[in-house]
């Protein structure tokens, strides 16, 4: 019964093992320890980076006091919480104490329970004892700090010497040193989580009312050698700009003028006789609720005062009534809004008939003409294409740019003049971190006909003259091509027939083998029906489903593309690739080698393999590599989280399957039931095919996005639902070993050559492909390290961070580092190495792709893109549990057994 109980505990549990089966599942069960790190790197050559991170040489070793804090009825808004503890009586009673915004405070300093009023007008130099009209005090707020335990800083230097191990003690003590560090920037400048900004910092217009901001990054991290760092970094984020709040409506809606922005905030009819809220109201209610606005105009009583929007009012200023009492005659009198501006302040409003805007505090409204948008508030929304475009160039910056500012973020800062950390005797230096660091040797590359190069450090060849190392296994003579002509970047048959003619040309040249040329039609009907017309004729010599589709489109638009990938995909079981007429008609042979790097793939080709160089790092026998992630829909999509999978469908890590399956709502860890929808099929194929007809002995699972707090729900459930397929297809006998690596981009971490040095370092001063660092910044206990494995195009190179989170196979460093560099040299559509481990990059795309497979009828319209408003409401009749149309593989093609999404 402890056994059950266990399973049902395990979020993960196996829904089709039956309750006899109880006691056998301890053999599932995988272990959570973290990994400790099995040594060093010792290939290739050691360089010397510098990393954006200062050491702390200083911290107390004490016992500090942490206490419970309660404002109000603990629900209150953030800006009332901050101005009671701001105020005079906290700080004449309670000296030297940290405070996390919310619940908790800390101090060296023991105090007894403190339980006050705190009357905020009295703070602001007004009378206080203000009585709103149903006789209760206004804006007076209780203050309580309650002492609850202690946190005793020497369990961090235990744990950092490994004589303890990470438990709630540690956790408390670096949340305390975080807060710390947090507690001074916080007062100066505007925080947001861990970054901080300057209303005077760098800033760039990115247009519809929004602004691009630089700010300082900093954190804690504990670190090998190093007890305990302090990452400085730059931060960009978008902030709303200070303009009014009619501007920022007309940015929102795209707005001509005034004139136009009031047609489409107008309401419209309701189809019942009455009239409701237009859709752009609605969304630019949504958009600017919750913003903090100043009212501006002659004869402003509150002029300064700030209030927070709680909305648009479906009614205008000469629509809007309020009842004005004459102080000298006391006579009480109803106007509208605008008269009430003339009569009172000789303020005529413009634009009277924009909605009114209705604030937070109770009884407050205004014309949306005399607000202001207050500075430094974030822009929470997803940006257009433009908008992200000038966002890139504007974070983009090359290393040496990089790395000053960063200089200039750690003198920002002042460490040094910080009363806070000097409190709490927190010290760090001012120098940037030195690492040894290696330099990877970068792998041969194999194509067919023997041929070999050694990219080196250039992360990057071309395929002139090279024949892929796999060409298509069957020759390819049952396929078409469809173009839809379009108005703008026309395309005609004259230029398809050139462009299959080239196409065959470059195929064969690289390998390929092509016997017949395509079925060429013109396509003009619905999508649909232009897809499977040109499947029936591409496939009516032999009365059977054609090998390949190739459609030419006129623009990049996202639904068109859908349609196509949905037609091809679930209905007709064909691989298909979608190309743009402008690049089809110019006919660069670069373009053509690049799409048959991808239609090769499809036909169950290989571009390249990796040749090691490095004892050990070759894939060993008998091992399957599958990679993982799950990617969440932006704002205001309402389509499922989708869950993807890929598995090396060869013996050496190159080409690899894909399957994907909805996920729920936001969900990170993969339901049991998709692991085994989408890994079964696939494992059955790969015991076939590569491993004659055996389960795998090793098995490598790369897991992309994922925090460190989610790392045992990986193993307690991902990786315990794998294990439980393959003993189930072992009848409980499988013996093999899994190693799991969790891949991360998501940090601050950046390295930077000497400059000059050559050996190290690239054209633009980024770290070339091939550099790992493991030490100086990386886990003081867990096996973890980063990796640069590309060239950057634009901006300061970022390295990737893998974390070991469990290795039964039992590697040295160099067998699985050089692994993964080795693969990035592997990835089938690019002649670059590429960032993130292959199996990874994969799923990503299949996840991606999947979006394509959502069971949704074309005339819904799009799901997702910018057409997409991002308050779009959720549909009524959104089922609970959406799935995706399954892959159509009962044809000669064997579709989901393919490279279907690259």
């Amino acid at each position: 019964m402890e056994n059950i109980e266990q399973i049902h505990k395990l979020e993960g549990g196996l829904r089709h093992l039956r309750l006899r089966d109880a006691d056998e599942l301890v053999k599932y069960n995988i272990p959570v320890e973290t990994v400790p790190r099995p040594g060093f790197n010792t290939t290739g050559k050691e360089v010397d980076m510098q990393l954006n991170a200062y050491p702390i040489t200083k911290f107390p070793n004490r016992i500090i006091y942490q206490y419970d804090v309660l404002i109000g009825q603990g629900t209150e808004k953030a800006i009332v919480h901050k101005k009671v503890w701001d105020s005079k009586v906290r700080k004449k009673a309670l000296k030297s104490i940290v405070y996390d915004g919310q619940k908790l405070a800390w101090s060296m300093i023991s105090y007894p329970e403190f339980n006050q009023f705190v009357d905020l007008d009295i703070e602001a130099g007004r009378e206080g004892g203000r009585v709103d009209k149903d006789g209760k005090v206004t804006n007076v707020f209780r203050l309580v700090v309650r002492p609850t335990r202690q946190v005793n800083l020497a369990v961090l230097n235990s744990w950092l010497q490994g004589r303890t191990s990470f438990e709630d003690p540690v956790l408390e003590a670096l949340n305390f040193l975080d807060h710390v560090l947090r507690e001074h920037p916080s007062s100066k400048f505007h925080a947001i989580k861990r970054s901080y900004f300057d209303l005077k910092a760098d800033q760039a217009d990115i247009g519809n009312g929004v602004l691009a901001f630089k700010g300082v990054y900093q954190a804690i991290r504990p670190a090998l050698k190093r007890g305990l760092i302090v990452n400085v970094d730059v931060s960009n984020t978008c902030f709303w700009a200070r303009t009014s709040l009619t501007g920022a409506a007309m940015a929102v809606t795209d707005a001509r003028d005034h004139q136009h922005l009031v047609s489409l905030l107008r309401a419209k009819d309701d189809g019942y006789g009455g009239v409701t809220e237009s859709d752009t109201f609605y969304e630019v209610h949504k958009r600017l609720r919750k913003l903090t606005v100043t009212p501006y105009y002659r004869g402003c009583p509150v002029m300064g005062t700030i209030f927070t929007v709680k909305g648009l009012i479906n009614g205008n200023a000469r629509q809007y009534k309020i009842d004005y009492k004459d102080k000298a005659t006391g006579k009480v009198t109803k106007m509208s809004i605008e008269e009430y501006f003339r009569s009172r302040y000789n303020v005529h409003l413009n634009d009277w008939a924009l909605p009114m805007v209705e604030m937070t505090k109770k009884g407050v409204v205004y014309p949306m003409e005399v607000l202001n948008i207050e500075g430094m508030q974030r822009y929470p929304w997803k940006l257009n294409e433009w908008q992200t475009s000038l966002m890139i160039k504007f974070a983009a910056s090359r290393p040496a740019e990089r790395l000053s500012s960063i200089m200039k973020s750690k003198a920002l800062l002042d460490h040094a003049h910080d009363p806070v950390l000097q409190n709490f005797g927190l010290q760090i230096d001012n120098t940037m971190i030195k690492s040894k660091a290696r330099l990877l040797p970068s792998p041969d590359i194999q194509f067919g006909g023997n041929q070999r190069i050694s990219p080196g450090t250039a992360g990057r060849w071309d395929l002139r003259g090279k024949k892929f190392y796999q060409p298509n296994k069957r020759a390819l003579e049952l396929w078409g091509i469809g173009f839809f002509p379009g108005k703008r970047n026309a395309i005609n048959l004259k230029q398809v027939q050139t462009f299959a003619d080239t196409f065959m040309k470059t195929y064969t040249g690289h390998g390929g083998t092509v016997t017949q040329r395509p079925i060429i039609l013109e396509l003009k009907e619905d999508i649909g029906d232009a897809i499977k017309r040109l499947f029936n004729a591409a496939g009516a010599k032999h009365h059977t489903a054609p090998q390949l589709l190739l459609v030419i489109v006129p623009d990049k638009n996202s639904f068109t593309y859908t349609r196509i990938k949905k037609s091809c995909d679930c209905r007709w079981g064909v691989p298909s690739q979608v190309l743009q007429s402008a690049h089809v008609a110019k006919g660069n042979p670069q373009y053509h080698s690049n799409v048959l790097m991808k239609v090769n793939a499809k036909l169950g080709g290989c571009t390249s393999r990796v040749v090691t160089k490095t004892s050990g790092a070759a894939l060993r026998p008998a091992s399957m590599i599958i990679g993982a992630d799950v990617t969440h829909p932006p704002m205001g999509v309402w389509s499922p989280s989708m869950a993807a999978m890929s598995v090396c469908m060869d013996s050496f890590g190159g080409a690899y399957w894909g399957a994907c399956e909805a996920n729920g709502d936001r969900q990170e860890i993969i339901a049991r039931s998709n692991i085994e929808h989408m890994l079964t099929p696939l494992v059955r194929e790969w015991m076939s095919t590569v491993n004659q007809g055996a389960v795998p002995t090793n098995v490598y699972y790369f897991r992309d996005g994922v925090s460190g707090g989610q790392h045992q729900a990986v193993l307690e459930q991902e990786v315990f639902d794998m294990k439980a397929i393959f003993m189930k297809l072992t009848k409980d006998q499988w013996k093999g070993k899994f190693t799991v690596v969790v891949a991360n981009k998501r940090h601050h971490i950046r390295a930077f050559p000497k400059v000059g040095d050559r050996v190290s370092s690239d054209k633009n001063g980024n770290p070339v492909p091939g550099i790992l660092i493991e030490r100086d910044v990386t886990s003081p206990h867990d096996w973890d390290f980063l990796l640069y494995s590309h060239i950057a195009l634009q901006g300061t190179a970022r390295p990737v961070h893998y974390h070991v989170i469990l290795d039964q196979i039992g590697h040295k460093p160099h067998e699985l580092q050089n692994m993964i560099y080795d693969h990035c040299y592997q990835y089938m559509r690019s002649t670059t190495s590429v960032s993130l481990y292959p199996a990874i990059y994969y799923a990503h795309l299949i996840s991606n792709r999947a979006r394509s497979h959502e069971d949704v009828p074309a005339s819904s319209g799009p799901q997702s893109g910018a057409i997409i408003k991002l308050t779009n409401p959720k549909p009524k009749n959104r089922p609970v549990d959406p799935t995706l149309l399954p892959i159509f593989g009962k044809n000669h093609n064997r579709l989901p057994f393919t490279m279907w999404f690259i």
